[in-house]
């Protein structure tokens, strides 16, 4: 299923020029062909089965999943990326069909300039009503408005409502519940009642929702405060989900932050609204206090929703990290993960104590970012495009307008990625037509965590004016390596390829016209990026850019 929400593309003449903003001058295009992102096992290695391996490989955090007959449904944090919040349809819970996004309008998502990476869309939950026959998404657009949902008839038409907004629900990470009697509830992290007794303390609360006016009713109120127990002083309680299972409630969260110490959680209850009780078992997940230098590890493991399969089986989807090292680097971010969850003493349980999770490669897949006239299902830009800087030729190459802005702008620049899969790939693109005019003007492959960690690969020109092909890896704390090479023929299509040895180590290397590659001087390690380095939820954005910023 081809993306529904970029086919009206403007397209652009391969080579044309379109003034800059400015006026001053005609901003450079840059045309490229053939962008190839592939990942490949080493000989010997092994697929692991679908209950270890990323059910999502690659930043697809936050899963959400409902079934609703043979069908099951889920989405995924998309932060301050647009299109917003992922969505794939399954049938079996092992094979997923990505239909697009669920936000794909400017009117449903506003990620603003300045709008940190990291902000934006949280934890959205998908679910079902069945006395209405609708599904709904609720999330949090943090630092821009807070709380809302949207809702369709049919997920498979990616037709969804505009927001409706909640200022009645603070906090973040809002779930739904439908009850079997007609009642809906919506169930959140928030600050406790009085003042926080810790730096992370928070609780979870519970709103009543009148679905047929579509309002929140009454007041909230405090349904768990700090985690299970409060006297451990437990952080960031969050991530709630409630869910009636045979007349008991159970209420599960995470705890601990999304870090290493993530954990997830489960309470119990005969009444939606409480009390709830710690289940006998606790935690129900979590990698915490593992070694760290143990094989395939799965790292940071929590933030968890239930789903009960057509055969009465129940399963768990989950984020977690795959580090390339003991140190905790990694690039894809935070992926999705299911497993098998067993009933013990009347509650779910996802992984023993001490229980060991493994994260392998995927199987070999590649990738690319446009075809067939249109952007990949997988293809999203840096916050709301501020204009058509793109488009799609009619001899299948795509065209990207150079714009006025830098990636360290906090802006929308004239950039298209997708996710890295792996911490070993290629990708690799032909840019067949560039010329800089000054030193401001570079078109090539991006890696971007975000606006202070970002690589740059591509053709330049440098203070002598010769035309370059050069790498300019930043990071945080100012940290900056650049290195360049001379073109000895400017005129020509330049191949560009970086390549990730699954080791922490980025290279680079280019050919001009038919020659072989040539290797760059300079080697990049992946924990410039990382999002331990960065600070972020998100994971590594491969693509194209180009830009004429100063």
């Amino acid at each position: 299923m081809k993306a529904f929400f970029l086919k009206t593309a403007v397209v652009l003449l391969a080579g044309a020029a379109v003034a800059s903003c400015d006026g001053d001058r005609e901003a450079p295009v840059a045309v490229f062909s053939d962008f190839s992102y592939s990942v490949t096992l080493p000989d010997g290695d092994e697929v692991a089965s679908p209950d270890w391996a990323p059910l999502l490989p690659g930043c697809y955090p936050d899963p959400s999943v409902v079934r609703v007959g043979d069908d099951y449904y889920m989405v995924n944090s998309s932060f301050a990326f647009y299109p917003g919040v992922p969505l794939w349809h399954s049938t079996d819970l092992r094979n997923w069909e990505r239909l697009g996004y669920v936000l794909n309008r400017r009117e449903q998502l506003d990620l603003p300039d300045s709008l940190r990476i990291s902000g934006g869309i949280y934890a959205p939950d998908i679910s079902y009503n069945p006395h209405n026959g609708t599904f709904y998404m609720i999330t949090t657009l943090v630092d821009n408005g807070g709380n809302f949902y949207v809702t369709t008839t049919d997920p498979k038409k990616g037709e969804w409502s505009d927001p409706v907004w909640l200022p009645e629900v603070g906090g973040i990470d809002p779930s739904f519940l439908f009850d079997r009697d007609g009642k809906a509830y919506i169930v959140n992290n928030d600050a406790p009642e009085g003042e926080a007794l810790y730096e992370g303390h928070r609780a979870i609360h519970i709103h009543d929702f009148d679905w047929q006016t579509g309002k929140v009713t009454g007041e909230s109120q405090v349904i768990v405060n700090g985690g299970v127990n409060i006297d451990e002083k437990p952080v960031w309680i969050e991530g709630p989900h409630l869910y009636n299972v045979d007349g008991k409630y159970f209420l599960m969260c995470a705890e601990g932050g999304t870090g290493p110490d993530h954990r997830e959680v489960i309470f119990e209850s005969d009444s939606p609204k409480g009390p709830f009780r710690p289940c006998r078992i606790n935690p129900i997940l979590t990698q915490k206090d593992l070694d760290p230098s143990r094989p395939d590890a799965v790292t940071c493991a929590g933030h968890a929703d239930l789903v009960e399969d057509k055969n009465g089986k129940w399963w768990a989807v989950f984020l977690g990290v795959r580090p390339y090292g003991a140190e905790g680097h990694d690039i894809m971010g935070r992926e999705t993960f299911i497993h098998p969850v067993n009933w013990k003493k009347g509650q779910p349980v996802i992984t023993e104590p001490g229980e060991v999770l493994a994260g392998r490669r995927q199987k070999e897949f590649e990738s690319t970012l446009w075809a067939d006239g249109t952007l990949s299902p997988v293809a999203f830009f840096i916050r709301n495009p501020q204009s058509a800087f793109y488009g799609i030729n009619e001899d299948g190459s795509l065209s990207l307008v150079a714009s006025e802005v830098a990636l360290s702008d906090k802006k929308s620049p004239s950039a298209i990625g997708m996710w890295a899969t792996e911490s070993a790939f290629d990708v690799s693109v032909s840019l067949d037509e560039f010329t800089p005019e000054t030193s401001a003007d570079i078109a090539g492959l991006l890696l971007f965590q975000d606006d202070e960690c970002n690589i740059v690969f591509g053709k330049t020109m440098n203070s002598y004016g010769d035309v370059v092909v050069r790498v300019i890896g930043r990071s945080k704390g100012g940290v900056c390596k650049e290195a360049e090479a001379i073109l000895s023929d400017p005129a020509a299509s330049l191949r560009l390829k970086i390549k990730a040895d699954g080791k922490g180590v980025y290279s680079f290397a280019y050919a001009e016209g038919e020659a072989d590659f040539t290797p760059m001087e300079l080697e990049l390690p992946a924990s410039m990026l990382s999002t331990r380095t960065a600070g972020n939820f998100t994971g590594t954005m491969i693509g194209l850019y180009a830009s004429s910023a100063e």
